[in-house]
Parts: structure tokens; C-alpha cells; sequence
């Protein structure tokens, strides 16, 4: 079990980022998604398993992405709002500092010591320990090592929430950030640093994505000798690693998958650290004091508020049924549509519960003859813009109606196709 603080400050990014509609979109993707889950990651203090850690912040990568967001971007955001103590659970992080708290006001350098009790914070990384440090025109340069038993145990590419986190810890604790951290190695596959983003491929021991060379093959060891360092295992020198030789950034979002130096796939991570030495904040927990102080009053309010309106929406359902008889459709027992629109509804209706999906093309229903009887005039684009004021609330004498877009709407997000969306759980059947 773990400490789920960075899960806390990655669920609060999502609530006050996003709509409840939109975060239900992200929780529907794996059904191990419930309430205890996301209380778990919720409430301070709490701890959670490997496994929930990897859930959230893999299925938030591929969400990000989905969205057409840059993931990075996703936790610079997180980092900001820590520079200001924006909804950050205060309680937990000066709770998390306490065994240290004697240190960080008798230490010449905050940054140093926030490095020096990483491997007492996070207990999981193995064999954690800097492999060299030195100190050049009032800048510290050091390696730091560390390695997981389990590669991809806590996210299945760690490398851009590591570097966040260090540098939260900086944040938090009222000094800059570092001014340089780069992975020099890293547990991480190339494969899997691409994320599903882009396709590898190996020719002569030389690595191409889209048609250029962007690595090639050497070992753990030359990784070592590049950077000047000593290990202590020296079968691992002889393991074999790829070395970027150009950054590998996605085309669509801008993140960057592959970073140019890192040699992927090695037995360890190692990271490089470049800061001013001897940063000192004369009152390091001052603001994080005066964080929990404040938070004892209103500023929570909006997060929790959303936290509660989530999981009411988690809890939500709502049962719409199709009668033959009369060709009409209801919801929670109320009418809602009759005919043309309620067969387009019932039509979506079939394919998302059986099936899951949400996204349509409007030829799928052109096709159909008893939506479009003339497939020359199909004229389904009206026809669907009567389904929607339905589900809006029409203002139709024949067809009163308070709307239902509390429960699904649907979007019409690009030309030629439209989006059900879904805010509770949908129980559909005919009869």
C-alpha cells in the first residue's frame, strides 16, 4: 500500500479542470472505476494499491490523449497550481513532511535535502541513491539512481509524473524548482515511451519512427561511460538499451514521447539533476501552514462540491424504453419521443448498450429505410436536430418536454458524425 497524495493531486487537476460529464467519460473507460475508488483517491490520508495507482494515471494518459490534450501540459498544470497553493491538500503534504521537519529549518540547502529523503518518502523505489554529485560555479550537478522491482508497477511510463513530483516537493516547500532534471536512463521500454503514439520499427540496430532514425542499440554500460558513472552490478552493464538520438515528439498534441540522450529499456533509472545550490527559504512550511489554515474555511468547497456531484452521477441511472406499439420512446416513465426521432434514439441506443460505443456516422442511419425512406433527399440532418431539442427540452405543443440532459445528450462535434454522451449508467430495453 502507498500514500495516494499524488493521486489526490491528480483527481483534484480533473475536478477543477473538467465538467462532471467529461470526468465520467474518463471513469467509464475500465468498470474497476467505483465510488470506494474514488474516495480512496479522494480523502486525505488515504492509501491505495500498485494496481489503482497504475489504473488512474494509466487510463488519464490515454484520456488526455483521446481529448486531443498534451499530457504534459496535464501535469505542468498540477505544478502550477502548487506554486500558488492552489487546492492542494495541504493536510496531507505537511503531514508527509513531519519526520523532517526539524532538518529543513537547520539545512543550508532545501533543494539538496528534498532529494536526500526521497528514498525515505517513497519506499517503493529500490535501490534509490545518487551515484555522483559535485558542485560547479554554484550549481549542484547530480545523478540520482533508482529502480522499481516491478518496471511500470505505478504508471506504465513514469518518467514525466517522476519529474513532476520531484519537482512538487521543491514547490511545496517554498523554494524554485530545479532549474534541470533529465532521465539520463530509464526503466521504461522505448516501446512503451511511445505511449501508442507512434510505431518503432529495427533495421540494423538502428531504431525508426515514421521512416527516421531517432535510435540505435548500445548497452546499460556505454550509458555509464557516457556520463562518467560507476555501478555495482556488472552483469547490468552488459544489458542491452536504445539510445535516443533525436526527441520523438507526438504530431498531434506535442508531447514529448522520446527524450534525445536517454537510453530506454536499462536495468535502472538514472536522473540528472542541475540546480543552484544552497536555496534556502527561511520559513520553508510557512505557506504550506497557511494553506491548511484557509482550507479549514471556504476555498475547499468548489473541489468538494464536485467530488460530490461526481460521484451522484456515478450512482445515477436512468432507464429508457422503446414501445413497439406506439413507436415512442420514455424515460424514467415520462414520454419523451415518438417516430422518426424516437427510432434514431432507439437505434443508438442499441449499438452503445451492446457494444459500448458512443461515436456514429450520420451515413449509418441514412442507410436506414426506416429512418430515410427517400436515400436521395435522406434529409437525416433535420431528423437528428429534432432528437436533440427533444433531449434539450422541446418547446413542440405535441412533444412537451422538459429536456433529459441531465441523464445523455448528444453532441454534434464534427461534420458528418455526432457523439452520444452519456452522464450515468443507461438501462435501455424494448418492448
Amino acid at each position: 500500500m502507498l500514500s495516494n497524495l499524488f493521486l489526490q493531486l491528480t483527481h483534484i487537476e480533473l475536478l477543477i479542470s473538467y465538467p462532471v460529464k467529461d470526468i465520467l467519460t474518463l471513469i467509464k473507460r475500465d468498470p474497476r472505476f467505483n465510488v470506494k475508488l474514488l474516495n480512496d483517491i479522494y480523502f486525505e490520508d488515504s492509501f491505495v494499491d500498485e494496481s489503482v495507482h497504475r489504473l488512474m494515471m494509466n487510463n488519464v494518459v490515454n484520456w488526455l490523449y483521446e481529448r486531443g490534450e498534451n499530457p504534459d501540459e496535464f501535469v505542468q498544470r498540477i505544478m502550477d497550481r502548487c506554486a500558488t497553493f492552489e487546492a492542494i491538500p495541504a493536510r496531507s503534504v505537511l503531514r508527509s513532511y513531519l519526520p523532517y521537519v526539524s532538518q529543513f529549518y537547520a539545512t543550508e540547502d532545501v533543494r539538496q535535502l528534498c532529494l536526500d529523503i526521497i528514498p525515505k518518502r517513497y519506499p517503493l523505489l529500490s535501490n534509490a541513491k545518487f551515484l555522483h554529485r559535485e558542485l560547479v560555479d554554484g550549481f549542484r550537478k547530480e545523478y540520482f539512481t533508482y529502480r522499481f522491482d516491478s518496471p511500470g508497477m505505478l504508471i506504465t511510463n513514469p518518467m514525466r509524473w517522476f519529474n513532476g513530483l520531484v519537482q512538487i516537493g521543491a514547490i511545496l516547500l517554498n523554494t524554485p524548482p530545479y532549474e534541470k532534471i533529465e532521465y539520463k536512463a530509464c526503466q521504461t521500454s522505448f516501446a512503451e515511451a511511445l505511449e501508442n503514439r507512434a510505431t518503432a520499427e529495427v533495421r540494423d540496430n538502428k531504431v525508426f519512427v515514421n521512416g527516421r532514425q531517432v535510435g540505435e542499440y548500445k548497452t546499460f554500460g556505454d550509458c555509464l561511460a557516457e556520463y562518467g558513472l560507476d555501478w555495482e552490478f556488472d552483469a547490468e552493464k552488459k544489458m542491452a538499451c536504445i539510445r535516443a538520438t533525436e526527441d520523438v515528439v507526438d504530431e498531434k498534441v506535442g508531447a514529448v514521447l522520446i527524450q534525445k540522450g536517454c537510453y530506454y529499456g536499462a536495468p535502472a533509472s538514472v536522473v540528472y539533476f542541475d540546480y543552484k545550490a544552497n536555496v534556502v527559504a527561511p520559513e520553508p512550511f510557512n505557506k504550506l501552514m497557511s494553506a491548511v489554515v484557509k482550507q479549514e474555511f471556504d476555498s475547499w468547497e468548489p473541489i468538494q462540491k464536485a467530488q460530490e456531484q461526481l460521484l451522484e452521477a456515478m450512482n445515477d441511472s436512468v432507464t429508457i424504453i422503446y414501445y413497439k406499439s406506439d413507436d415512442s420512446i420514455s424515460v424514467n416513465n415520462k414520454h419523451l419521443m415518438r417516430n422518426v426521432p424516437a427510432r434514431i434514439l432507439r437505434n443508438l441506443l442499441r449499438e452503445y448498450s451492446a457494444t459500448g460505443r458512443e461515436e456514429f456516422e450520420n451515413r449509418e442511419f441514412k442507410r436506414d429505410p426506416s429512418i430515410c425512406m427517400d436515400p436521395l433527399r435522406p434529409n437525416f440532418e433535420s431528423r437528428l436536430n429534432r432528437v436533440i431539442a427533444h433531449i434539450n427540452g422541446s418547446d413542440d405543443p405535441e412533444h412537451p418536454s422538459e429536456g433529459v440532459k441531465k441523464f445523455f445528450e448528444i453532441e454534434r462535434h464534427r461534420r458528418g458524425g455526432f457523439r452520444f454522451v452519456p452522464k450515468c449508467k443507461i438501462i435501455f430495453h424494448e418492448e
